[in-house]
């Protein structure tokens, strides 16, 4: 389940994700959701507010220092690894 929290301190982040909108680049489609219990996986994102509720913390950077690229999409059907998967834990 993808609880997400966007930081903005790079020290407390897990994560340094770009978003993108050229589809071509993105390593990950994602699909956000509006209730935390249809979140599922690491592509069907729900964004929290509480950093305490979240299972993972991101913060946007720039291409170069991104260590996961995301696309949002408008269906949670197109969502999922567009490229070999990056990351050594669930989202």
């Amino acid at each position: 389940m993808a609880v997400i929290f966007q930081t903005y301190s790079v020290a407390e982040a897990h994560l340094k994700v770009h978003v993108t909108k050229n589809s071509g680049l993105a390593d990950l489609f994602v699909y956000s959701v509006s209730s935390v219990g249809r979140a599922t996986g690491d592509s069907i994102w729900y964004m929290t507010e509480s950093r305490a509720r979240a299972t993972s913390r991101i913060y946007l950077s720039a291409l170069a220092e991104a260590a996961l690229v995301v696309f949002f999409v408008d269906a949670p059907a197109k969502a999922g690894w567009r490229k070999a998967r990056k990351l050594g834990r669930a989202l």
